[in-house]
């Protein structure tokens, strides 16, 4: 889910052009992070790639994504990579092919 006041708050503070190119950045970069996410080899790097994909989704309106990517880097504080954790880490990457195409479907919109 995008929250599309954040995204219509990003457009008023930067300007349309600039957030289109902003959204586009995030899709991209958040595309590595969840992959990073999904072949990390410790819980360490899970917990690092989580907190900073946290932050982002939250910047720019991918409120469940940040939710989910908050639950796996308190999770991650145990240190073990349990079925929870990697039933989070699956749901992650469900909800980011969502919200990139959703982010996608605006930038598209807004670039014709």
């Amino acid at each position: 889910m995008i929250d599309k006041l954040i995204i219509e708050q990003l457009k008023h503070d930067v300007g349309e052009d600039l957030a289109i190119q902003l959204l586009g950045i995030f899709v991209e970069e958040s595309k590595k992070t969840i992959a990073d996410m999904l072949v990390a080899s410790s819980v360490s790097s899970i917990a690092i790639n989580a907190h900073g994909l946290k932050s982002s989704s939250s910047s720019f309106g991918a409120i469940n994504l940040a939710h989910t990517c908050q639950l796996i880097e308190t999770k991650a504080k145990d240190e073990e990579l349990d079925i929870e954790l990697i039933t989070l880490l699956q749901l992650a990457a469900k909800q980011s092919d969502k919200t990139f195409n959703q982010l996608t479907s605006i930038i598209v919109s807004q670039s014709i």
